[in-house]
């Protein structure tokens, strides 16, 4: 039996799974964040968990998805994304060493979702594949035989930095955005893949563009809305839509990927994919060299990181699984 999580900026869910991926038990925490919090509370917290764990079960390993860049080799974060106390954090042994001297593998979040697919989704009978999760930035991955592909810097798959709608007069006038929120970084960097395709902006525009405060705002509600006929809504869409179906037709000609996914809360609506289909129908009429891209949404969504964490456990350690 593992022990699974899916570490958030607000809870922390975990699980009993089986080596096939069968959740057998389901709970979650809140995530360690207050001020003065550290890596200890973070440590703590998942040695808890493990102790009331294995007074049950007998444990085979500890699987893990988290924010961040991860260097799933050596078991080291950078970044932390919402959880910065992370940065630089040896997890891996830190967690190996307090839940006695079980074996620990971690994954970046949306690098276990897409794993989900390789391993049982909608990748599950190729060998290369672009995952996109869209969400308050898009995360991704490259899956290159069956395998994440991390990249020099870890950096593979992250597509909200791609750069996009960059003037030759506006380069001059950016300026960093480290400390900012997220919305904020997005409005004064409007150059990035996520300023445009990611579900946040989706909502802070529509926002915006209706005087609406950005709480109120929802992707359901803006498909309601658009449904209706509201003119904001349908064009907030659509310019999301124009967005993501760019990149896809960008990743396609880089790395011809035997298909492109697409996941996130948002993909559970129908009308997202076929809306991103319709603007790459439209532009690879510029050449045939399009013409075989295929696109698919995940099949997971709820579970997807409990599921793609413990396949990559089973990866890092194929012959004790």
């Amino acid at each position: 039996m593992y022990l699974v999580f899916d570490v958030g900026g607000t809870f922390i869910k975990y699980a009993l799974m089986d080596k096939e991926g069968a959740i057998r038990e389901k709970n979650k925490v809140k995530t360690p964040k207050k001020p003065g919090n550290n890596s200890g509370d973070f440590v703590e917290t998942i040695g808890r968990i493990f102790d009331e764990c294995v007074e049950k079960e007998t444990l085979d390993g500890i699987a893990m998805a988290l924010p961040g860049q991860i260097d799933v080799e050596n078991g080291i974060v950078y970044g932390g994304g919402a959880l910065p106390y992370l940065h630089e954090v040896k997890l891996q042994a830190l967690l190996e060493e307090r839940c006695g001297g079980v074996m620990v593998a971690l994954q970046n979040d949306a690098k276990a979702a897409a794993l989900a697919e390789v391993w049982k989704g909608n990748a599950s009978d190729v060998n290369d594949a672009c995952i996109m999760i869209f969400g308050t930035g898009i995360g991704g991955a490259i899956i290159k035989d069956r395998k994440v592909h991390v990249g020099k810097h870890l950096l593979a798959g992250e597509l909200s930095f791609a750069i996009t709608g960059l003037s030759f007069e506006d380069v001059d006038k950016i300026r960093p955005v480290d400390g900012l929120g997220v919305l904020e970084s997005y409005d004064k960097v409007p150059y990035i893949s996520s300023a445009h395709g990611s579900t946040a902006m989706l909502c802070h525009k529509y926002a915006v563009r209706k005087g609406l405060l950005d709480d109120d705002v929802t992707g359901e509600l803006i498909y309601k809305n658009a449904a209706e006929g509201d003119e904001v809504a349908n064009r907030v869409l659509n310019e999301m839509y124009f967005a993501i179906a760019k990149q896809c037709l960008n990743l396609y000609v880089i790395y011809d990927p035997e298909v492109i996914l697409i996941g996130g809360g948002i993909s559970a609506e129908p009308k997202f994919l076929e809306g991103i289909r319709e603007y790459v129908d439209k532009i690879k009429k510029i050449s045939r060299i399009y013409q075989s891209i295929k696109l698919d949404v995940c099949k997971f969504r709820n579970d997807s990181n409990l599921l793609g964490a413990l396949y990559n456990f089973k990866q890092k350690y194929e012959n004790a699984v």
